[in-house]
Parts: structure tokens; C-alpha cells; sequence
């Protein structure tokens, strides 16, 4: 059977589908926060977003070397009670892979980010929850799966 230039990549799309099903994107990563067991009012506190990949797999860096491909990025709800100062990515692995024909910026195994963030001097309550989320594009050594993002929370216990 000869596949016409134009049908190629609709079968490697349904092809690729069926070998790494796209609900794997979010089976790849595991996330982990760590903070302090208590924080302070209008002082800046850092916490630790621990992300770990899936032996055999990687994920792009915050910043990939490549403009196509979707980079690693925390984000946080709206929180009027919080405010975030600073992300810290870690340094990416810079690798080539045998899909590749250039390098890449990579997180693998465990990537950890730091948050420095303050909580606001006039907020009253005796715990915080701050809603975050982990976009990602999950990758192994053969092929990039569809960008997906995860979704974690941070509790705080807060010191008056």
C-alpha cells in the first residue's frame, strides 16, 4: 500500500495516538510541594515545586532551545491574599535526541522550582490555600505527546 504525501502525517498522528494514548501526558509527571511549616504575614517565603518525571521520560525546559516546542510554566490562580515575587526554574539538561537533529533544553528525572512569594500583611486567617497548575509536554527518546498540564495546591498555616 503507497500512502499519498498529503495522507502521511494523519497516519502518524492516528498512529502515534494509538502507541502513547494522549492520557499518558498526565501520567508522566508527579507533582510535590514542599513549604515551611509555617509562614509569616508580609514576609517572603520560599517553597519548593518538586516535579518528577517518569523514568524514560523528559519534559522541555522552561525555556527550550527550540520556538516550536511548549516550554515547562507554573502558573497560579488568582489569589488576592498572596503574592507571587519570584519563579526559579532549575538549569535544563541540554541533550540531542535521536528524533532530533538539534540540541534541547530538558528536565528529567526530578526538576525542582522555587517560588518565592509573600503572603499579604493584611490577610487575617490562620491557613492559606494557593491553587497552582504545571503546563507540560511530555517526551520520551521517539516522540513528543500533546502539552498537558497538571494541577496542584498550597496549603499554608500562617503565623500572627
Amino acid at each position: 500500500m503507497k500512502l499519498n504525501k498529503f495522507y502521511l502525517p494523519f497516519f502518524l498522528i492516528f498512529f502515534t495516538g494509538i502507541i502513547f494514548p494522549q492520557s499518558t501526558s498526565d501520567k508522566v509527571v508527579d507533582v510535590k510541594v514542599k513549604v515551611p511549616k509555617v509562614v509569616s504575614s508580609n514576609k517572603i517565603t520560599e517553597a519548593e515545586i518538586i516535579l518528577q518525571i517518569k523514568n524514560g521520560w523528559h519534559i522541555n525546559a522552561n525555556k527550550p532551545l527550540d520556538e516550536n516546542l511548549s516550554p515547562t510554566v507554573i502558573s497560579f490562580k488568582n489569589n488576592p491574599n498572596i503574592q507571587i515575587k519570584k519563579i526559579i526554574y532549575p538549569e535544563p539538561v541540554i541533550t540531542k535526541l535521536q528524533f532530533s537533529q538539534s540540541q534541547m533544553a530538558l528536565y528529567e528525572g526530578e526538576a525542582s522550582l522555587k517560588i518565592q512569594f509573600m503572603v499579604k500583611k493584611d490577610f487575617k486567617a490562620k491557613a492559606l490555600k494557593v491553587d497552582g497548575e504545571v503546563q507540560y509536554q511530555p517526551c520520551n527518546n521517539q516522540t513528543c505527546l500533546f502539552p498537558t498540564s497538571k494541577n496542584f495546591s498550597i496549603s499554608l498555616k500562617i503565623k500572627k
